[in-house]
């Protein structure tokens, strides 16, 4: 288990406007500010959930889940976080958040179901909460204000669930309720945003069909990838969830597999192919696809990529194929 590394960095800009800085944050937590950079980085589950100890020790708030996630309005960065921006309404958002946000951070599970009113259910890894229960807590209240800041933010006007059931025991419930807008309840079986079907029908102001289905597209086979136990497949698995457009050491690889490199080598020989082949064509296949759809530009290419500027990206584009980027646009047009 583990969690996207830009969520961590989200958290941890936002509660910097409290007065907490982000290196210190950062020292504190034992995390290194590269780590949080990229959008396909993934931080292991305990040092992402310890991260609030830090924060309610420098800000001694009780409720600094909730206030981080207060300023938080985009949930999930790279390419779940350019899907959802792309979905039609708050419906189809959601769905794509229960759909594909576990890949972001497996610690958490949604649950959605739509009758006479629309539930988003958040459950949280049981290791988790009994393991750590505080920083459970403020990580919940973070999701909640959070999911309920990106939807907003996404369709241009507050959305204001009719209620918010919480699994915690009761505390500070006016600024739940000054925030939510709602009837906020503690002490229930299950942590859940109920939304009525007037608001999940909301259009997103971001919403393009063309790049929904792009990025649809992607993470379906991304997913696809998961369920898979063949070595070559999980091996994909690694590099499209930790992928910084490099081909990473075969010695990273086989680590991040719990694998020694000799081992590695020997089922992939086996499966007819090398590490070599694997990784060059997982970092070709995700540019080529987004390259696919001319209203996306190479600057956001790039970005999504997680490159550090466009001119890294040209150069490593070039060294993939021998001509540039530009050249493959117009060779299409």
């Amino acid at each position: 288990m583990a969690l996207q590394g830009t969520v961590i960095r989200t958290i941890f800009q936002t509660a910097a406007s409290f007065g907490a800085a982000f290196d210190t944050l950062c020292q504190l937590s034992g995390i290194r500010p590269e780590e949080i950079s990229d959008s396909e980085h993934m931080v292991e589950w305990e040092k992402a959930a310890l991260i609030w100890v830090p924060l309610f020790k420098l800000s001694e708030d009780p409720l600094i889940g909730l206030h981080v996630g207060m300023g938080t309005d985009k949930l999930l960065h790279g390419m779940i976080g350019f899907l959802i921006q792309s979905c039609k309404d708050i419906d189809q958002c959601i769905r794509m958040l229960c759909r594909y946000g576990p890949m972001a951070s497996p610690m958490v599970e949604y649950r959605y179901t739509v009758h006479d009113v629309a539930t988003l259910e958040i459950a949280q890894h049981q290791m988790w909460l009994m393991k750590y229960p505080e920083p459970a807590r403020h990580a919940n209240d973070f999701l909640f204000a959070a999911v309920t800041n990106t939807c907003s933010a996404l369709a241009g006007k507050r959305i204001v669930p009719l209620r918010i059931e919480l699994a915690y025991k009761m505390r500070n419930i006016s600024e739940y309720r000054e925030f939510f807008g709602c009837e906020v309840l503690f002490n229930k079986e299950a942590n859940r945003i109920i939304l009525s079907k007037e608001a999940i029908a909301t259009p997103l102001l971001t919403s393009d069909q063309s790049m929904f289905e792009l990025f649809n597209s992607i993470m379906a086979d991304k997913q696809a990838l998961l369920a898979s136990n063949s070595t070559t497949e999980n091996l994909k698995q690694v590099l499209f969830m930790q992928f910084k457009g490099r081909i990473p050491t075969v010695e990273e690889a086989a680590a991040a597999l719990n694998m020694t490199v000799r081992h590695l080598q020997r089922r992939l020989l086996e499966e007819q192919t090398t590490f070599r082949v694997i990784a060059g064509s997982i970092r070709k296949e995700i540019a080529f696809q987004l390259m696919q759809n001319p209203a996306i530009k190479l600057s956001e290419i790039s970005d999504i990529l997680g490159y550090s500027d466009l001119t890294a990206f040209r150069k490593a584009f070039k060294s993939w194929t021998n001509v540039t980027p530009k050249a493959i646009r117009k060779a299409r047009v």
